[in-house]
């Protein structure tokens, strides 16, 4: 783990670099600062997990700073070191979510308890963001083998009238949820697709001379030809049999 400190004065930043005990709570790189600009150069940088901070400081101050972190989609923790029983700095300190507000004159103990509150907070939250990244992860896995399972459904029956609850029926899923996700992993409805199916093996079957239009209509799910003649025109702009003239040119 980083941690930084940040304070305008060099006595307080070696002060603190004496007192806390670093490496018990797994922190093996420090960096200094001393205001609140060159802290948000080496913070976005290093991106450190724990930061102390002075609130009154040259360039950029505490108040400043924490504002910045708050904007920022850095997970640390920010823990004040203010000679200031300010309400003011309190109260910032608070609506930009420091961990804690530490008054100098440092006490070795009071630092040392912060700290490793402050880093045990860190690890709970990062697990708890692991395991809901891992959730999400597992949920969209999960969907998207749905939909696949429901394409090869739809491509193994596509001379079937299938409905919308049959498949829901069948995967457990609402007939919303599966519209929905089917569309965004395909790009077409369930009806288009089934249709854009169905021409594709018609035209295998047009292809072939032998094969009457209504044989073909019925091969490919549809009992009436009239019908099938018009999807098929709509779809591919020709009759059956002007497709079949080209095909057999």
């Amino acid at each position: 783990m980083k941690a930084i400190i940040i304070d305008d004065e060099k006595h307080v930043r070696e002060g603190l670099l004496l007192l806390a005990d670093w490496k018990e709570h797994g922190i093996d790189t420090i960096l200094e600062a001393q205001d609140g600009e060159e802290a948000t150069e080496l913070i976005t940088q290093h991106r450190p997990e724990i930061i102390f901070t002075d609130m009154r400081m040259p360039k950029r101050d505490g108040i400043s700073l924490l504002k910045w972190l708050a904007s920022t989609d850095l997970n640390c923790m920010t823990i004040v070191v203010s000679g200031y029983d300010d309400y003011e700095f309190m109260r910032n300190a608070i609506t930009y979510k420091s961990f804690d507000y530490i008054l100098k004159p440092i006490d070795p103990d009071i630092l040392n308890e912060t700290l490793e509150r402050a880093v045990k907070k860190w690890k709970e939250e990062a697990l708890a963001r692991r395991s809901s990244g891992n959730r999400e992860f597992l949920a969209v896995s999960s969907e998207t083998k749905s939909m696949v399972q429901i394409e090869e459904y739809l491509r193994a029956n596509y001379q079937q009238d299938v409905t919308l609850q049959e498949i829901a029926d069948r995967f457990f899923l609402s007939r919303e949820h599966i519209s929905r996700k089917f569309k965004q992993e395909y790009n077409e409805t369930i009806t288009d697709y089934v249709t854009r199916i169905r021409m594709e093996k018609a035209k295998e079957f047009l292809a072939k001379p032998h094969v009457k239009i209504y044989e073909v209509a019925y091969h490919v799910g549809y009992q009436n030809e009239k019908y099938f003649s018009k999807v098929f025109k709509k779809f591919t702009r020709m009759t059956p049999n002007e497709y079949r003239s080209t095909v057999g040119k």
